[in-house]
C-alpha cells in the first residue's frame, strides 16, 4: 500500500527558538541598523494581510511596506533575504526527525503542506538539509486555499496518487481537524523528542 505523508513545516519539522517579532527585528536590524519597533509591526501586518489573500509574494510586500515607512534607500529584496536568514537561524531540527524521515522516504511519498510561500519554506528546508526527503510541496498560494480549508487537502490529493493520505502537524484546527474532514489520517505533533518520530514510523 502506497502512503503519501504530508508534513507541516513550522512547529513540526522545524522548531523555533525565537518568536516572529524577534526574528523580523533581527532581520530588519541587519539592513536598517537598529530598526524602529513600528517597522516590525508594519512588516508583520502587511505579511499577514497578503498571506490571507494567498499572495505568494507576501514577504516582498512586507519588505516594500517597511522600505516605504522607513523612508530609507534600501532594497526590499535585501530585507526579504535578511528576514529569511534570521528565521533560518532561529530554527532547529530534532535529530530524531531527520532519521525518521530518511526511513519513511524509503517506502512512502513524502510531501510538504503549508500555508507559507514555496520560496520561504523550501529555503528553510534546504538550509537544514531536509529538502531532499520531500517529493511534493503544496502551498496555500498555489492551491488557492489555506489550512484549515479542506480544499488545500483536496489539492494535495490531486498532486499525488496514493492508497492512503497522512497529515502530520502541530496545529489542531489546520493539521488535524481539517485533515480528518478531507479523509486524511491526521497525526498531531506534540513532542519534539525521539518517541514521537519512532511512533510515527511505526504507525505509518
Amino acid at each position: 500500500m502506497t502512503a503519501a505523508i504530508f508534513f507541516a513545516v513550522d512547529g513540526t519539522l522545524l522548531s523555533h527558538t525565537a518568536d516572529r517579532e524577534t526574528v523580523v527585528e533581527r532581520g530588519l536590524d541587519t539592513v536598517l541598523g537598529e530598526a524602529d519597533p513600528a517597522l516590525v509591526e508594519t512588516y508583520l501586518d502587511t505579511l499577514d494581510e497578503r498571506r490571507a489573500a494567498l499572495d505568494p509574494a507576501a514577504e516582498r510586500a512586507g519588505a516594500e511596506a517597511v522600505a516605504t515607512a522607513a523612508d530609507a534607500d534600501c532594497d526590499p529584496d535585501a530585507i526579504v533575504a535578511a528576514v529569511r536568514d534570521s528565521e533560518i537561524e532561529a530554527t532547529t531540527v530534532p535529530e530524531a526527525a531527520r532519521s525518521a524521515l530518511a526511513g519513511l522516504a524509503e517506502t512512502d511519498h513524502l510531501g510538504i503542506l503549508t500555508n507559507g510561500s514555496r520560496d520561504r519554506q523550501t529555503a528553510k528546508l534546504a538550509a537544514h538539509d531536509l529538502d531532499g526527503f520531500f517529493e511534493t510541496v503544496v502551498t496555500a498560494p498555489e492551491a488557492g486555499a489555506a489550512k484549515p480549508d479542506p480544499a488545500i487537502y483536496a489539492y494535495a490529493r490531486e498532486q499525488v496518487a496514493a492508497d492512503e493520505y497522512v497529515m502530520v502537524g502541530d496545529d489542531y484546527e489546520g493539521d488535524v481537524a481539517a485533515a480528518r474532514e478531507a479523509d486524511f489520517l491526521p497525526v498531531r505533533y506534540e513532542d519534539d523528542g525521539p518517541s514521537f518520530w519512532r511512533a510515527l514510523d511505526a504507525l505509518v
